[in-house]
């Protein structure tokens, strides 16, 4: 499943270059990518709930894209690996879900778009589910990457971030309460 989510967001990118007629390489219109799925404040208004599930393959910037495909490989294998594509599913979805929901909330004059908010969730996820691999200081430096990012550009952190993260949070804990037990510890 973790290579089928990044296929999808490497999908997103290809199939937006194309039917923007852009470079591959070029970043795509923030405004145009509305066309394709992204979200905006007009879902509440129009109740377009599939928005929040494809904008999570669209990116604007071509780097962005890359980092947040790679990272969320890197990260969901190892969720996948230790213990199934469900809960990996059951994390990724619903953190993407709750995180592009807060962002459309509370930005909804912006386009909501990107992966970030599900990587956060997964972030999360292996502070909770692997706290002792070796993969918790990478998810470490994503969240400390994004933290500064979003300081850097509008001085706080960003909504979807920040609900992506807790969602995956409270999902995790919730995954802890019911099977009884941490997930088995990998690499």
């Amino acid at each position: 499943m973790s290579i089928a989510i990044f296929i999808l967001i490497l999908s997103g990118w290809i199939v937006s270059a194309l039917y923007f007629g852009k470079p591959l390489f070029a970043s795509q219109r923030s405004l145009s990518l509305p066309q394709l799925g992204a979200a905006t404040g007009e879902l509440f208004v129009t109740h377009e709930w599939w928005r929040l599930l494809v904008s999570q393959f669209l990116h604007v910037h071509f780097l962005h894209m890359l980092f947040n495909a790679m990272c969320i490989l890197i990260l969901a294998s190892s969720l996948e690996n230790a213990r199934g594509s469900l809960l990996l599913l059951s994390v990724y979805l619903p953190g993407g879900l709750a995180g592009q929901a807060a962002s459309v909330w509370a930005y909804p004059a912006l386009v909501t778009d990107g992966a970030s908010q599900a990587l956060m969730a997964l972030c999360a996820a292996t502070f909770i589910l692997l706290p002792r691999s070796k993969l918790t200081w990478f998810a470490g430096m994503i969240v400390a990457i994004q933290v500064a990012l979003d300081v850097h550009a509008i001085a706080g952190i960003k909504a979807g971030h920040l609900y992506g993260f807790v969602a995956g949070l409270l999902i995790s804990l919730a995954i802890i309460l019911i099977s009884g037990k941490k997930a088995p510890q990998v690499g």
